[in-house]
Order: C-alpha cells, then sequence, then structure tokens
C-alpha cells in the first residue's frame, strides 16, 4: 500500500478580494489566494518604489483588512482562516525598459494572531 500524496487546494476569492480593496479605497481589487498561506497580490500599484516604512505599514493595514474580509465571508471554509492563517502580502510592479519587461516584487508574511 502506497502512500497518498497530500493535496493541498489553492483557491481565488473575487468576493473577499473586492472586500479588501472597498476597505483600502484602491481601484483595482488584489488577487486573494486562499491555501495554506492566504496571499494578497497587488499588481501595478507601484508599491515597489515606496519606501520600506511605507511598504510595511501597507502591508499590516492589508493583513487586518483582509482577517476582516475573510472573517465576514459567508463560506464556514474561509471564515476559519481569518485567524489561523498566515497573510503574505504582495506588491508587483512591471515596467519596460529597452524593450525588457522588467518585474519589481515585494513580499511581507503577517503571522496568524491566533492559534490552531
Amino acid at each position: 500500500m502506497g502512500m497518498r500524496r497530500l493535496r493541498v487546494g489553492i483557491s481565488r476569492y473575487l468576493s473577499v478580494a473586492n472586500k479588501i480593496a472597498a476597505a483600502l479605497a484602491v481601484d483595482r481589487a488584489p488577487e486573494v489566494l486562499i491555501g495554506a498561506r492566504t496571499k494578497i497580490v497587488f499588481r501595478s500599484l507601484g508599491a515597489t518604489r515606496w519606501s520600506e516604512q511605507q511598504q510595511l505599514d501597507y502591508a499590516l493595514q492589508v493583513a487586518g483588512a483582509a482577517r476582516q474580509a475573510i472573517a465576514a465571508d459567508s463560506r464556514r471554509s474561509v471564515r476559519k482562516r481569518a485567524q489561523t492563517s498566515a497573510i503574505v502580502v504582495i506588491f508587483e510592479d512591471a515596467t519596460l525598459k529597452s524593450g525588457c519587461s522588467i518585474v519589481a516584487r515585494w513580499e511581507c508574511v503577517v503571522p496568524a494572531t491566533g492559534g490552531v
């Protein structure tokens, strides 16, 4: 008898993304991926060019808004991750220089606030 492979699902949640965007007053909703960790990806926000302190402050604000949006979700499987899942905030910006696409990425892992 062989070992079964553990599969961890990752799902995208537009409703949670829209709540986060509304809470932060941003025009474009981030991409929200909920799996072992919750990833919040902002693209073309210009945040990779901010100062490190601005990035950190905004990442913590995003994590707080994300936890509230996740906790308010109608799906139990989503709600239970609000306090027990780390939130990874990712900023990605792309530019084009001399025909080359250059992508800058900044990432911050905000630990879970509750016990497992």
